[in-house]
């Protein structure tokens, strides 16, 4: 068993170091920047995984790769969308990481959750 955390990447209040501190040894984090249903390129997987490796930790589930509202609703190009997000899980795959969690709500995303209750 793996003790992971999740971390939003750079951006995120919570950096590496403290999820180490925290005793996780990895993380399970995204390409938040590339979330707009386009595939991710196997160079920002490669950054971002170094990114992680340098602070000690491993990169051990993707969440999310998005699943664009047009592959939701089967509207606009979401054939491509699929695509591309077959792209994405494989590219992932090639870098080692092993699972992918996703979020398939439909348009509300996380707005029914109520962070503040």
């Amino acid at each position: 068993m793996r003790h992971t955390w999740r971390w939003f990447g750079p951006d995120d209040p919570v950096t590496l170091a403290h999820v180490r501190q925290a005793g996780a040894t990895g993380v399970v984090t995204a390409l938040h920047h590339l979330n707009d249903g386009r595939a991710w390129p196997r160079e920002e997987i490669e950054r971002r995984r170094a990114e992680v490796e340098a602070a000690g930790l491993v990169w051990s589930v993707v969440e999310s790769i998005i699943v664009h509202e047009e592959i939701k609703t089967r509207t606009g190009d979401w054939r491509e969308r699929i695509d591309a997000y077959c792209r994405s899980v494989r590219a992932v795959g090639a870098a080692g990481i092993r699972t992918v969690c996703y979020n398939f709500m439909a348009i509300t995303d996380w707005t029914r959750t109520d962070l503040d209750y």
